[in-house]
């Protein structure tokens, strides 16, 4: 049987944090191989070089997500790498031309309908990563143990009728929520892009899924992440940019053997 595909001029995805314990690795591999664009921009934080350096932590599940990208790229789609601060090890190839992918610490990206967007991953708007970087990796670890005790308590009582637990995401949710309001993230990165001239700015690195409007008329988009949302930024073959979350997206795929969702997109701007 012949599966539906995903088809957008365009998609942006960052924050993956391959390595990790709370990466959803084979989400990511089956949104990327349902879907088919001309462009793909990943958005920093697609490895988790802070807490999945470890041999043993490495699946194949995130080999398969590196594969399917350089498969993309081999096929003709253009690959955009911008490196944040979990992966800002790979900054030292900004600048380079690897085949059809490009690295560098930005890019600017024209859509179809003309709208010219800063794509940036955006930490270093973020005052607790710029001015406490250790602060930032201790949190980063501590997220790390929560997710994995959060699993381990789930296999231990799961089937004794306990909910399912997930200490990781509220914690996460809270951190995320208080650091941005205290560094004023959205509202620097979005003035800054206008000032340079641009008519908004797509980013990663808060991991909240976003499309607004800011009041001095520029436009923030913020990708998500695939950690707590599993979300992707697209542009559609007229311009039209829009959050996808893959529960929403997953039943589409008839056929696939993974039992994968009737589309259904959100927050169009």
């Amino acid at each position: 049987m012949v599966m539906d595909r995903l088809s957008f001029r365009t998609v942006f995805i960052s924050d993956l944090h391959l390595g990790s314990a709370a990466c959803h690795a084979e989400r990511i591999r089956r949104f990327l191989y349902h879907t088919d664009c001309e462009n793909l921009y990943l958005v920093g934080d697609i490895v988790d070089v802070w807490v999945g350096a470890q041999s043993w932590k490495w699946k194949q599940a995130h080999t398969n997500v590196i594969r399917t990208v350089l498969g993309k790229a081999k096929g003709g789609c253009q690959v955009r790498y911008t490196p944040g601060n979990h992966d800002g090890l790979f900054r030292k190839l900004c600048g380079a031309e690897l085949g059809n992918i490009l690295v560098d610490h930005s890019f600017v990206h024209t859509t179809a309908d003309g709208k010219r967007l800063l794509v940036v991953h955006g930490d270093f708007y973020d005052r607790t990563v710029t001015a406490f970087k250790p602060l930032a990796w201790v949190g980063a670890w501590c997220y790390e143990f929560l997710t994995v005790t959060g699993a381990w308590l789930n296999a231990v009582f799961g089937g004794r009728g306990v909910g399912h637990m997930d200490l990781a995401a509220g914690a996460k949710k809270r951190l995320k929520s208080f650091f941005e309001y205290f560094t004023n993230f959205q509202e620097r990165i979005t003035v800054d892009a206008q000032r340079q001239g641009f008519d908004g700015v797509i980013c990663g690195h808060v991991h909240g899924p976003l499309i607004a409007r800011h009041e001095c008329g520029a436009l923030y988009a913020n990708t998500g992440d695939w950690v707590s949302h599993c979300s992707a930024l697209v542009e559609h073959w007229d311009g039209r940019l829009e959050l996808v979350f893959w529960d929403d997206v997953a039943e589409r795929f008839v056929g696939d053997p993974y039992q994968l969702p009737a589309l259904e997109l959100t927050e169009s701007l």
